[in-house]
Parts: structure tokens; C-alpha cells; sequence
């Protein structure tokens, strides 16, 4: 059994969107922990990374043909989709195609009956349903799958939530091209990324990640991090960042890895972030102190609006007052700061995004994005919006972070969104004082590049 785990070029899709330039590259870890667990047990596993290697379709089809594995394991968001239905349709018939990833979890039948050349899909978590299916087990004995029996959609049970992320093998790095992939935002190269949780107890309105992952919180223990952190170390990782949705949920376990970091001395010598955003209610400055004593340099912070009621609106569970007590503390500690705000929650206007964009403004954070909200498929604000407004994109190639907006509700609309988010990046980097920390941390002419295009970009002069 041959199995080719295929990781889209999602820079087609950003190339529409025009910000192909600011596009960071990632390694699929999703797919990394499917090829471990399948290593693990004897499998022949091959990861074609289409998007660090900028492959069209042509490539990949030779690169399938050549591989010609059994079965094929695709991901996709939801803007990637019909990318991937596209990339599953240059399989030989012969070869049985599983898809997976947040869209297949959010639309399970409807991604089967739209996309037809799927056999298979994973919901939720993809490492044991996949496993088994390579395995041969009895499919309608395996959980978390969906496929079709006589033209209809079969549904399996659903498969339990890991809980013991230790068991887990560390993800198959050695299958990916790590020396092409980069983040603008690391402080040393070469750089990397870890996963250290999954799940989210929090009832966030606009969310989709519980869709996979669940709202049960579990977690690796600090032992088994700093494993991981140590085998980055012998391969030359000098910085790594952590796409928790909540890596400080637990302070303890933070703590107990700011221990081992700085008892082995690995705090000297690599750098680390939580780049994907941390609560602002649970950190203080305790814990900041000794996070930036173990190599953390940077956290965003998910603040996302500078209006109470919205905060209220869209179940946040954190007040402003909060945000301005954790921003200062991140300052005391010496831990640069990025805001994460999103414009098109429920409930707002004009005013109240020209309330985030002077919050925003008043905060002394050192960066900070203003994301147009996405009300991504079954979740909640996607919910509220099919029965009271109106979602109209083209293609779920519309799902995406910038250039777009795909809905009606309320007072929103797609002409005063864009306004007021082009607004908020003007009023916020273009003060002396944010113009001067850009320019004394750009240390290359690649990443003054990357600030040059990001400005044009999300400023619409293109």
C-alpha cells in the first residue's frame, strides 16, 4: 500500500486574491502527523508539498504519475476546495482519493455530493480514521468516515477525541522541504512551527477550528514539548512558533516549559512567539516574565473589536479593560505585541469599527491586523447570517482573508468594509511612532520587501 498525501498550492488562490507577495508559506503539519502515524505503522507515505514548490497542475499530475501511489490524502480550507476537487481529479480512477481538513469537517455530505471525485472523507481529527482506512479495516466499521454506498452518503460513527497528544509521533518533518518555508515575523532563521494543543473551550461566534478539533481542551505535557523543541535544535532550528488557539489556557504548563527551556539552555539559543494569538484574561505579568526569560519574543493578542457590546455580540469573554492591563504587562515583560482585530462582526457599523481603529490606536501594540470577519461554513455567525442577511460568493475561492467580502447583515455591507479596513491600516502604521519600529526592525532587504508589498497590498493601491 503506496499512499501520496498531497498539500495544495494554496499561492494559487492568494495569487487571485492579490497578495501572492505576502503570502507566508507553512509547513502542513496536519499532513506531517498523518505521515508519521502511517510511518509508524509500516506505510509506505510520500507528502507532495504543490505549494512550497509553486506547482501547477501539470507538475502534479507527473508527480502523482510517477509516485502513482493507492490512495491519495488531500486538505483543504474552505477557499481551497475546488482547488483540491480539481487536484483530486487528475488521480488515474484507479487510485482512491480521501479529503479532508476544516471544510470537509464543517460540510461533510455537501462537500461529498458536490465534489464527486472524493471517495472518501475524514471528520475531525485525520490521523486513526486514516490509518484504518489504509489499513483495510471494514468501512462501515471506521469512525469519523464518510463515503457513498449505492449513490448515497454513508455516515459513520463519529471517532473520539484524542486525548493523549503525547502518544502522538512527532510530525514526519523529514518528508517536507523545510528550507522553503518562512514567516517575515521570526526573529532567526531557519524557523518552525509547533503544535502543542487542539481543541477550544470557548464559544467564539465566528469560529470553525471546534468544528475539527472540538471545544474539549487537551494538551501536550511541557516533557513532550520540549522533546520536540530539542529535535528542532540538532536539525538547526533557531526559532519556532507555536499556532496554539490557546497555548497559555493552562499557565502551569507554560510555566513548566519556561523551566525546562531555560534549565537546558535552549533559551539562548532559539527564539520562539505565539504568533496565532493568546487570551488576553489569562496571562499576567508573572508569566510574561518568565516566558521572555525561556526565548518568547513575541504574542498576538485576539482582541478583535474596541467596542464592549461587540465583544458581548460575539461571545468573547474578555473585556477592554483586560486588553489594556495585558498589553501593558507584555511591555513590562519585554514581549512585543501584535493586536488581532476583525471588522464585520455581529452587531456593527461605522462606528463601532471607528471605535476598534482608535482602540487600536491607543493601545501600545507594535503591530496589529484588521481582518474583514469570514463567516465560514456551520459556524455560528454563518448561521445568523444565511437566515437574517445574505452570503454570495461566486466560489468558496471567495473564502478568503483579504480582497473579499461574501456577505450582507445589518448595517455591513462590502463597500464600507473595505473603507473602514483600509482606513484602520492607514490611521494605525502610518504615525511616526509605528513607522519608526518597522524601520528598526526590518534587518534585511527581503523583509523590507515584505513590508513594501504588505503596504500596497492591504492598502489597495494595486
Amino acid at each position: 500500500m503506496k499512499v501520496l498525501l498531497i498539500q495544495p498550492n494554496y499561492r494559487r488562490i492568494y495569487a487571485y486574491a492579490k497578495s501572492k507577495k505576502i503570502t507566508p508559506i507553512f509547513p502542513p503539519l496536519g499532513l506531517a502527523y498523518i505521515a508519521a502515524v502511517l510511518k509508524q505503522n509500516d506505510i509506505s507515505v510520500k507528502i507532495l508539498e504543490a505549494n512550497a514548490f509553486d506547482l501547477d497542475h501539470n507538475q502534479i499530475r507527473e508527480e502523482i504519475r510517477k509516485y502513482y501511489p493507492d490512495i491519495v490524502g488531500l486538505t483543504a480550507t474552505t477557499s481551497m476546495i475546488e482547488e483540491t476537487h480539481e487536484l483530486a481529479q487528475l488521480c488515474d480512477k484507479k487510485i482512491k482519493v480521501v479529503i479532508g481538513g476544516i471544510h470537509a469537517s464543517s460540510l461533510p455530505e455537501e462537500t461529498l455530493e458536490k465534489f464527486p471525485r472524493f471517495d472518501y472523507l475524514v471528520k475531525g481529527e485525520g490521523e486513526f480514521t486514516f490509518l484504518e482506512l489504509v489499513k483495510k479495516k471494514k468501512i462501515n466499521h471506521i469512525k469519523g468516515l464518510y463515503y457513498r454506498k449505492s449513490k448515497k452518503i454513508i455516515q459513520n460513527k463519529p471517532r473520539e477525541l484524542n486525548n493523549n497528544l503525547d502518544n502522538l509521533p512527532f510530525p514526519a518533518r523529514e518528508l517536507l522541504p523545510m528550507d522553503k518555508y518562512f514567516s517575515a515575523g521570526a526573529k532567526q532563521q531557519p524557523s518552525d512551527y509547533i503544535l502543542s494543543s487542539r481543541g477550544c473551550p470557548y464559544n467564539c461566534l465566528f469560529c470553525a477550528d471546534h468544528l475539527v478539533h472540538g471545544k474539549r481542551f487537551r494538551f501536550r505535557s511541557p516533557e513532550n514539548i520540549q522533546k520536540e523543541v530539542e529535535e528542532l535544535s540538532k536539525k538547526g532550528v533557531k526559532d519556532f512558533d507555536f499556532v496554539d488557539d490557546n497555548f497559555t489556557l493552562i499557565p502551569e504548563r507554560v510555566n513548566k516549559f519556561c523551566d525546562l527551556m531555560i534549565k537546558s539552555g535552549l533559551n539562548k539559543e532559539m527564539s520562539w512567539r505565539c504568533g496565532n494569538g493568546i487570551r488576553v484574561d489569562i496571562v499576567n505579568l508573572e508569566l510574561l516574565k518568565k516566558m521572555k526569560k525561556a526565548g518568547c519574543y513575541m504574542v498576538s493578542l485576539g482582541i478583535e473589536s474596541g467596542n464592549e457590546q461587540i465583544l458581548k455580540n460575539i461571545r468573547k469573554s474578555i473585556n477592554l479593560n483586560q486588553v489594556r492591563k495585558t498589553v501593558d504587562c507584555c511591555k513590562k515583560a519585554g514581549i512585543e505585541t501584535r493586536g488581532l482585530f476583525m471588522f464585520g462582526n455581529l452587531g456593527e457599523d461605522e462606528r463601532t469599527m471607528e471605535e476598534t481603529i482608535n482602540f487600536a490606536k491607543s493601545l501600545d501594540i507594535d503591530t496589529a491586523t484588521f481582518h474583514i470577519t469570514i463567516p465560514f461554513p456551520n459556524t455560528e455567525y454563518w448561521k445568523i447570517i444565511k437566515e437574517e442577511g445574505e452570503i454570495y460568493p461566486k466560489s468558496y475561492r471567495d473564502y478568503i482573508a483579504y480582497g473579499n467580502v461574501i456577505f450582507k447583515h445589518g448595517k455591513l455591507n462590502a463597500e464600507m468594509l473595505v473603507k473602514m479596513q483600509k482606513r484602520a491600516y492607514r490611521e494605525f502604521y502610518f504615525r511616526p511612532k509605528i513607522m519608526w519600529r518597522a524601520i528598526k526592525s526590518v534587518d534585511n532587504l527581503n523583509r523590507l520587501k515584505l513590508y513594501i508589498n504588505a503596504g500596497i497590498a492591504f492598502l489597495g493601491f494595486k
